[in-house]
């Protein structure tokens, strides 16, 4: 089952495994596409705003995954999502949106995208395929 806002969910986080889910920031519609061994699937990476008594706040960047498998019901997946820029893009603004941030940290990530605009400005992007040290 899908995570629902109000809900307590259970990761491990500094010793705690309570939280509540006090927001969920998720894509426009689901990741498709086939593969060989699951046929076909939806991915649904999300981010979580949670809160604890005993810890505070704190973000769970998580997926949920339906394949032929699972009869296209969507289940948890068992470890952290792996996005492509323009997903995790999609998320961070989506959760920009709901205050899931702090004004010091939407501060400090700005002031941190501007020095990167100003590096990237002189520097080629990284080949990839190119590299053999990666």
């Amino acid at each position: 089952m899908v995570t629902k806002e109000g809900v307590i969910v259970h990761p491990w986080y500094k010793g705690n495994h309570e939280w509540k889910v006090k927001g969920i920031a998720k894509l426009n519609k689901l990741i498709q596409y086939h593969d060989l061994r699951q046929g076909k699937v939806g991915y649904d990476p999300r981010i979580l705003l949670l809160d604890s008594e005993k810890t505070g706040r704190a973000l769970w960047f998580a997926y949920w995954i339906s394949t032929d498998k699972t009869k296209g019901k969507l289940k948890w997946g068992q470890g952290p999502p792996v996005l492509e820029e323009d997903s995790l893009l999609q998320l961070l603004k989506e959760a920009i949106s709901q205050n899931f941030f702090g004004r010091d940290f939407i501060e400090e990530l700005a002031n941190e995208l501007n020095k990167a605009l100003k590096w990237v400005k002189i520097a080629q992007p990284v080949d990839l395929e190119r590299r053999k040290d990666i």
